[in-house]
């Protein structure tokens, strides 16, 4: 019988060998390759954990905020005030609403700290400040909100905000500086909507005694932004030509 190994025989062979090899690599390797399995299943496990843990504590913060806001916009009832009333509360007068407000907002910040619904609190904390008297606080509260979450859909309101408290210490001068250089920035870089800096920067210069500046900013407004909200007292300060401007383009229109 012949000896010689036909190459099917070789190629058998050298399988056969492979999943020696590889048998034997796996047996001397086994404890790694558990171990390997060990923390693969452990990250697998985290990292569900992790999300759900994440996700509880998005909804408790979303909850806790909505019952503070329900606290802050509560009716006053001197008569019968119910303020421990959960789904529907009521406080005697302003201040005992205010100070319940102001404690569950501070607790939405203490006990969610990076969750961004308790990032709301910042806005209505400066709001009790402003209603308190203290404009620094307010202040504080307010920038806090705008440094760690300037695209919020409440930062605009908070950014004017910021400004109206500036006029209010004095710092129109500023104010009407920081405005204008928002101006000059192309319309999708400017932090907030242009007939909003318009209307802004024509009541600073009011307030600074330009008069013929704010008639200006008042007319532009009317004309770059008929439609805004601002429109129709813009149209009043800026005098007869924007008015009569505005019946012109009402007739194109009819």
């Amino acid at each position: 019988m012949s000896q010689r190994l036909t190459r099917k025989d070789v190629k058998r062979d050298e399988v056969a060998e492979w999943f020696g090899h590889t048998a034997e690599s796996l047996r001397a390797h086994r404890k790694a390759i558990v171990l390997i399995a060990v923390v693969i299943v452990f990250g697998l496990v985290a990292a569900v954990g992790g999300y759900w843990w994440l996700a509880s504590r998005s909804r408790g913060a979303n909850e806790a905020l909505a019952a503070a806001i329900k606290i802050y916009a509560a009716p006053i009832d001197a008569a019968a005030p119910k303020p421990d009333d959960r789904d529907a509360p009521s406080f005697a007068d302003e201040a005992s609403r205010r100070s319940r407000a102001k404690a569950e907002f501070e607790k939405l910040k203490s006990g969610f700290p990076f969750a961004r619904a308790a990032a709301v609190a910042d806005v209505y904390l400066g709001r009790i400040a402003v209603a308190e008297g203290d404009l620094e606080r307010a202040r504080q509260h307010w920038r806090e909100f705008i440094d760690r979450h300037g695209d919020h859909v409440l930062a605009g309101e908070v950014r004017v905000n910021l400004l109206a408290l500036d006029r209010q210490q004095g710092h129109a001068a500023e104010v009407a500086g920081e405005l204008e250089a928002m101006l000059a920035k192309a319309p999708d870089e400017r932090p907030l909507p242009g007939d909003v800096i318009l209307n802004e920067l024509a009541q600073t210069y009011e307030q600074l005694g330009r008069a013929e500046d704010a008639t200006a900013t008042y007319t532009r407004l009317a004309e770059e932004y008929p439609q805004s909200a601002y429109a129709a007292q813009a149209r009043q300060k800026a005098g007869p030509a924007a008015q009569a401007q505005a019946q012109a383009l009402a007739g194109l229109g009819s």
